[in-house]
């Protein structure tokens, strides 16, 4: 079954989205129809099929193909074949530029002439040889740097002068250039020589004339393999090895595999590697995946996959072809069905935790899994602190929370709640731990002296009251927020929906909401308003800078919370903002023995506190053990050095593209044109005798994870 698709006034994305689209479906075979410039048409694609294309298609026709056959009933743009892998290209009529770059698989027929530098940089590994025939003429520098596969020109319309220009096989290193007609010495680049022509090679020739009379309807039986052509090959091995000075190479370095951080892992502040988890679930070991999740978080259900404000998705590359990966829809759907492990061994160590919100219990969570005798204090009733406190339960449920902290109750963590720790008990609890961790997060509203403020309220004790049952009344009136982030537009919300009648969000800057906060505080007719600056407040109203004034019958502070230290003995020092003072790079207070997490040190999202708790824990760890706390740096890979052409229109997880990831693909030992570059397991070799720093690897390197 043939499907038809009329690419008139059709964008080149979505014509390649349909095409990819069409053949995941099982279709076998696509026809184009009014074809005019659209660039990519089967690149990257690597199922079966085949594609005819009525027109002239643009640049890059079956860049990156794997598989499928092309045939185009007329011309085409440059860069035909751009490093092809495998397939077949048939072209009836002329190709401009480059056709067959860095080409390592395959063949591309061409009816009619080329243009500059055809075949440059194709390549041959093992038994891929790619073979590119033009049936008409090819201009200069035809073959240069050639490391291996075949070129045949067949000069058809039988030029008088020769079929090819100057500079042939210019720097070449392997493989084979055919031309049917008159070549003079002096065409030669540097590097190529003229060779005999071997039985192999005519066996090659009448295969490919006869391939080549069938796709181009053509009698070629007058060509004679053995008398009509000349063959041009490399002289020696690396000829220009003797011309690579510094003052010519800027780069001197050899190439070096690298695992970069991809974009979702450098956004997210707890630092899950998101490809390495999608990519253990690609191969089937989801047991494996959910165990690395484990090493990052125990909040996958409430925080990674419900309340997190998805940074990592935001960041996402799969964007740039398409859309981004649903992380948080896949890290539910792949939620454990068992309980954490954790390390046979039970240390003697006693860790003490006071807080029991997202960063104290992710430090016990670190802690207790590598077999610390673990003991968690906290002033509430129950476990999650501003998690289960100040977010709006129709964001969170106490359902989706609980599936979270049912597994971390199941390991042997001691709870004590219901505590406030005062300065006697923390001075208790010190002396009883070989390590305390203080993660009580910033529960204290900050607030601006306004004439007039002292009837504004604490938009946090707003949010909890709701979740503790004890909602106010706000019908008919008008409330009015002063902050307009994330927690502003949760306050928002929540007055809408114990009945006001109207809701501003004022922010002296530009608010920082962003996501489904504000989209949901949005949609319910939250009104945010900037620049405004408050300059003084009545029964009724308050009033801004230069005199306008706004209703507001009930007001809310929302600029954000500090941290309550008056527990913290006078030897744990404050910063002047009110923070518990550690170090950069690590979680350690003035007493060697008391490191902080979350809120108190920094204010940030609920994945920050998270992450931080993981971090906090692996330091203590390090201090109980002797070993060094090496703080995770992360150096992200760029956008511009993903090859998104790779890429087609998978489902799930299959859509990750491991950006700076090496997942040992291969294609930069294929494409090497030297052969300098081995993978033995996971381990990368480089020769550096065979390698001329070309940088091939680098630049088709499809995640980024190659660097020069």
């Amino acid at each position: 079954m043939t499907m038809t698709i009329d690419s008139k006034n059709l964008y080149y994305r979505n014509l390649n989205r349909r095409i990819r689209a069409a053949f995941l479906k099982g279709q076998k075979e696509i026809v184009l129809k009014n074809v005019l410039g659209q660039r990519y048409i089967g690149g990257g694609l690597n199922v079966p099929g085949r594609i005819v294309i009525h027109g002239t298609p643009g640049q890059d026709l079956g860049a990156f193909m794997n598989g499928p056959e092309i045939r185009v009933l007329g011309n085409a743009q440059d860069g035909v074949a751009n490093t092809m892998n495998a397939g077949k290209i048939v072209i009836v009529g002329k190709a401009g530029e480059i056709p067959g770059y860095s080409m390592r698989g395959g063949k591309v027929l061409i009816g009619g002439d080329v243009e500059y530098r055809a075949g440059i940089h194709m390549k041959e590994y093992k038994e891929k040889i790619p073979i590119i025939v033009i049936g008409g003429t090819a201009k200069d520098y035809c073959g240069e740097y050639m490391a291996g596969g075949r070129i045949v020109v067949l000069n058809l319309k039988n030029e008088r002068s020769s079929p090819v220009g100057d500079f042939v096989g210019t720097g070449i290193h392997g493989g084979s250039i055919f031309i049917r007609g008159t070549v003079d010495s002096r065409q030669l680049g540097i590097g190529a020589v003229f060779n005999e022509i071997n039985g192999e090679d005519i066996r090659f020739l009448e295969e490919i004339l006869e391939e080549f009379a069938r796709e181009m309807w053509l009698d070629l039986s007058g060509i004679n393999p053995a008398k009509d052509f000349v063959k041009i090959t490399r002289r020696g091995y690396r000829p220009f090895g003797n011309l690579y000075t510094p003052a010519v190479n800027v780069k001197t370095g050899l190439p070096r595999h690298v695992n970069l951080s991809p974009p979702c892992a450098f956004a997210c502040p707890t630092g899950i590697p998101t490809p390495a988890f999608f990519n253990l679930i690609r191969d089937g070991k989801e047991r494996e995946a959910q165990l690395l999740m484990d090493e990052y978080t125990p909040f996958r259900m409430s925080v990674c996959g419900t309340v997190c404000p998805a940074l990592c998705m935001e960041a996402c590359n799969r964007g740039l072809i398409d859309s981004p990966l649903e992380i948080q829809e896949l890290a539910r759907e792949h939620y454990p069905d068992f309980p954490p492990v954790r390390s046979k061994e039970q240390r003697k160590e006693k860790v003490s935790i006071i807080g029991a919100g997202p960063a104290g219990l992710s430090a016990a969570w670190q802690l207790s899994r590598r077999g610390y005798a673990v003991r968690v204090y906290d002033g509430e009733s129950k476990l999650g602190g501003k998690v289960r406190r100040a977010i709006p339960r129709e964001r969170l449920s106490d359902e989706t929370l609980d599936r979270d902290i049912a597994r971390i109750r199941t390991l042997p963590i001691d709870f004590i709640l219901g505590r406030r720790v005062d300065r006697e008990a923390f001075a208790r609890i010190r002396e009883e731990s070989d390590a305390v961790l203080v993660a009580t997060g910033a529960h204290v509203t900050k607030r601006i002296p306004y004439p007039g403020g002292e009837r504004i309220l604490s938009g946090l004790q707003f949010l909890m009251d709701i979740n503790d049952g004890k909602a106010p009344d706000l019908t008919g009136k008008s409330v009015v927020i002063i902050g307009a982030g994330n927690v502003g537009m949760d306050i928002a919300c929540e007055s809408w929906r114990v009945g006001a009648k109207r809701v501003v969000a004022i922010d002296i800057q530009k608010p920082l909401a962003f996501g489904k906060e504000l989209d949901l505080a949005l949609s319910l007719g939250t009104e945010v308003l900037w620049p405004r600056k408050v300059e003084r407040l009545d029964d009724e109203a308050l009033y801004f800078q230069g005199g306008e004034r706004m209703e507001a019958d009930v007001v809310f502070f929302s600029i954000g919370e500090v941290p309550d230290t008056s527990f913290l003995p006078e030897n744990v020092f404050v910063d002047n903002r009110g923070y518990l003072a550690t170090p950069e790079k690590s979680f350690r207070s003035s007493d060697p023995k008391i490191f902080g997490a979350g809120d108190i040190v920094r204010p940030g999202l609920i994945t920050d506190a998270v992450g931080t708790g993981r971090l906090a824990a692996l330091e203590i760890h390090g201090s109980l053990t002797g070993q060094e706390f090496h703080y995770p740096e992360k150096v992200p890979v760029q956008r511009k050095q993903i090859r998104t052409v790779w890429f087609g229109g998978e489902e799930g997880v299959h859509r990750c593209l491991s950006c700076g990831t090496c997942i040992f693909c291969d294609k930069c030992v294929e494409a090497c044109p030297q052969g300098a570059l081995k993978r033995d397991g996971e381990t990368f070799t480089i020769d550096e005798d065979r390698c001329t720093l070309c940088y091939t690897c680098v630049a088709v390197c499809p995640r980024g994870a190659t660097q020069a």
